[in-house]
């Protein structure tokens, strides 16, 4: 690949960039409020609609981001949860510390207003991942511009990628990964000192975003992916690594200077982070292997319906790489038994495939598994590096073969997918899909596999892109702004009343996270780690510590009953609250689409409904009667009166 050409690739990206952020492009489910708060003509969709499932952007990470612009980007914020909640670690938000140098894409937060601020976050990733894989795919893969490009997009627009965008750090961890070894083989293969040094502190850079995406499922899996391909260079550039050596100092100093805001963020959210550790969920999540998932090594096939149709378990955990296994091992054995070639990198990659299987397929001990880090990932992300090393295989076999792919050879190869794709559907998806779908699907995949594998011409790239790109790209929506949740009246009201007084609030039969959008403390918003400070108020005896010490949505519903905890799913926990309890938590308001909470005041507690529109309601909290304050009033007078 030209200079040249990543120039042009890179000066198209920075256009678009900021044409995005001026112009608040994303690709957030955000606009599910305007069904939620029946605020239909503040919704943004410009491309289809949002996703429901991804709850864990559009309900949390987002919101907490918007939280963020009311506790002036502080790490510790009193607006999730109502109590100081550290924001950096867990859910990691943009806060004004120097860590944040390795979130890069939560940095235009801190100086851009929301909607230019989630575009910033948004498409930045989505720009920087699309460019740095495809300079990884000419300098790691050695494939052709053309190649190159589809490479790039088959990463960037990868159903696992966009299925994942905007929570768990997949776009960093993706993008640092193939950074990381880009950087090495240029560091090892440059002699200029100066150059050099660049290319290291780019390492050391990238690094620190990886070891920071905070998210040890896939950074374990893909971490020891990217380690075999810095091997496979080392190996390729072995006679360079004397130069290492030679910088010794350099690195030392380097690593040192890399973690030091690493271990500082760490070292201020120590309490945090043991918390996290000790809860049932995710804290004593483990997993020591034999999850069985061979089959779902075939997943990939399914990518092009996951967009439109729902299966189980879900379209995220479906989602993968389209990786065209088993093309890349059958590549693999092509060169060393055919033409001799031993390639580090392909072997390598191989080796990790087979491991990864094995690791699925039994169960480690677990002196082993804490060791190796395999104890931290599931077998759900191996999957996804499975696939997504195969793929590498794939593609740098087309680099090695070059001529030695017949007309034969590849239709003989799309042939086998297309067996295996039919096999695979009809084996476990054939209560999912209608015979003429399959046929669809099959059709997809094996014209996809057969133009990925065949010289590319400008008709066959084309069609190849428009596949690939609508595989991914139709994923999330495409959306302009972020009016359905800034100018929404019922959320404006919520930060005047907030602005003005000091409240803590809860949601009722609502978007959970919808108050701390405007600065409300919210008890029962998305509780990241436990507040324990709060529930034992309700819990004197801890009776319920184990529904409650998790990561947890909380639904609270009002109930002239005692109060109840109930433990629904791992991440989820319902509280039927009795109104005498309000009190005891300093309820100040409610937010809800309920316009019936009066029913549940009591002769102690008020709940009054001071605000409604489209079916949007705040209620005020008073746990002191009229009757009450006046029998007060006159009992402080009459004492008074009997002092004088």
């Amino acid at each position: 690949m030209t200079n040249n050409f990543f120039a042009k690739a890179c000066a198209i990206g920075v256009l678009l960039f900021i044409f995005c952020v001026a112009f608040e492009i994303h690709g957030s489910s955000i606009n599910i409020y305007a069904d939620a708060l029946n605020h239909p003509e503040l919704s943004g969709d410009i491309f289809r609609r949002y996703r429901p499932i991804r709850s864990d952007e559009w309900a949390v990470f987002t919101p907490f981001a918007f939280s963020q612009y009311f506790s002036n980007f502080s790490m510790i914020s009193e607006i999730v949860r109502a109590v100081p909640t550290n924001m950096f670690m867990t859910y990691g938000q943009a806060v004004w510390h120097p860590a944040l140098i390795y979130r890069p894409a939560q940095i235009g937060y801190l100086f851009l207003d929301q909607g230019s601020g989630l575009a910033f976050f948004w498409m930045g990733r989505l720009i920087a991942l699309f460019l740095v894989s495809l300079i990884f795919a000419d300098k790691i893969l050695g494939v052709n511009k053309k190649l190159a490009v589809i490479y790039a997009i088959m990463v960037a627009l990868s159903p696992v990628a966009q299925w994942w965008w905007a929570v768990n750090s997949i776009a960093e961890i993706l993008a640092a990964g193939q950074g990381l070894v880009v950087c090495w083989k240029k560091y090892l293969e440059t002699s200029e000192t100066r150059q050099r040094f660049l290319f290291g502190v780019l390492f050391l850079w990238c690094a620190g975003i990886f070891i920071f995406g905070i998210y040890p499922a896939w950074q374990v899996a893909f971490g020891y992916v990217f380690l075999v391909c810095i091997i496979a260079v080392s190996v390729d550039e072995k006679a360079s690594l004397k130069i290492f050596w030679q910088d010794k100092i350099f690195w030392l100093a380097g690593f040192v200077i890399m973690l030091l805001p690493i271990v500082h963020a760490v070292y201020v959210s120590q309490d945090m982070i043991k918390l996290t550790m000790e809860t049932e969920y995710p804290g004593h999540r483990i997993s020591l292997g034999g999850d069985g998932l061979l089959s779902w090594t075939l997943a990939y096939l399914i990518g092009i319906v996951l967009p439109f149709k729902t299966l189980a378990p879900n379209e995220c955990e479906l989602a993968t790489f389209f990786c065209a296994i088993p093309i890349g091992t059958i590549f693999l054995f092509y060169l060393i038994k055919k033409l001799n070639v031993k390639d580090s990198l392909m072997i390598g990659l191989f080796i990790i495939t087979i491991l990864f299987l094995l690791r699925n397929e039994i169960v480690l001990p677990e002196f082993f598994a804490k060791l190796t880090l395999m104890d931290r990932t599931t077998g759900g992300r191996l999957k996804s590096a499975i696939d997504f090393a195969q793929m590498l295989m794939l593609f740098r076999g087309l680099t090695l073969l070059k001529d030695e792919l017949t007309e034969k050879l590849r239709l003989i190869l799309s042939a086998v997918v297309m067996v295996i794709c039919a096999a695979t559907l009809m084996n476990f998806f054939s209560q999912e899909f209608e015979l003429w779908q399959i046929v669809g699907i099959v059709v997809f995949d094996t014209v996809a596999v057969f133009l990925i594998i065949s010289p590319l011409n400008k008709l066959r790239m084309g069609f190849l892109i428009l596949m690939m790109f609508f595989m991914g790209a139709t994923v999330n929506p495409i959306a302009k702004g972020v009016d359905v949740l800034m100018e929404v009246p019922v959320g404006k009201k919520i930060a005047e009343i907030s602005q003005q007084e000091k409240t803590t609030w809860l949601t009722i039969e609502a978007p959970e996270n919808f108050t701390i959008i405007h600065g409300a403390p919210t008890i029962n918003c998305c509780n990241i780690y436990p507040a324990f400070e709060t529930w034992k108020k309700l819990d004197l005896n801890g009776e319920n510590f184990k529904i409650y010490n998790r990561y947890a949505h909380i639904l609270i519903l009002l109930t002239n009953e005692p109060t109840k905890f109930t433990l629904v799913q791992e991440d989820l926990f319902k509280l039927d609250l009795n109104p005498l309890d309000l009190q005891k938590l300093n309820v100040t308001h409610i937010f809800s689409r309920n316009g019936e909470l009066e029913k549940f005041s009591l002769p102690t507690v008020s709940i009054k409904k001071i605000y409604e529109e489209n079916g949007n309601c705040i209620y005020k909290v008073d746990s002191t009667s009229a009757q009450i304050r006046d029998n007060l009033s006159q009992k402080i007078a009459a004492d008074a009166e009997f002092k004088i």
